[in-house]
């Protein structure tokens, strides 16, 4: 309970190590996903991600491939992989998820909001503003992927 805790479209996100933590070497976040909802659009970012699942399943679309995966399995996305996760199932599914450059911690601050609670936040009315999400994610070295992208 003593990582910056933040709502981050549509899911919380407890940070617990980032640049101050590790040097600058990572940034470590324990991810929490709504019940049958997206936990991020689908994205590339320049920077490794390392993601164990805690509770689950989680369903990660990777380049072409869907992997299902429980609590206890690890996966491995390379800088660029084009990668995006949804949680199934009606209860809620973590992750701990370790990233190799910090920076992304900025994104997550710009485009998220400070948690009031640690739960998850109130399920939004409407989705977010794609457009405007992938603005900010450009800056961070992220790259929101629109579907006739794909």
């Amino acid at each position: 309970g003593e990582g910056q805790a933040l709502w981050v479209l549509g899911s919380f996100f407890d940070i617990k190590a980032g640049a101050h933590e590790t040097g600058g070497s990572l940034a470590v976040v324990e991810m929490t996903y709504l019940p049958g909802k997206p936990g991020a659009p689908p994205h590339r970012h320049n920077c490794g991600e390392a993601t164990y699942v805690l509770e689950g399943p989680i369903r990660y679309h990777i380049e072409d491939q869907v992997v299902d995966a429980e609590p206890g399995d690890f996966l491995f996305f390379p800088e660029g992989t084009l990668e995006w996760m949804e949680n199934p199932t009606s209860r809620p599914a973590r992750a701990l998820v370790i990233y190799d450059r910090t920076e992304i911690i900025d994104f997550f601050n710009e485009i998220g909001e400070a948690a009031t609670s640690r739960t998850l936040p109130t399920p939004a009315a409407k989705e977010p503003d794609l457009a405007t999400v992938a603005a900010v994610a450009s800056r961070h070295g992220l790259e929101i992927v629109p579907p006739t992208s794909r």
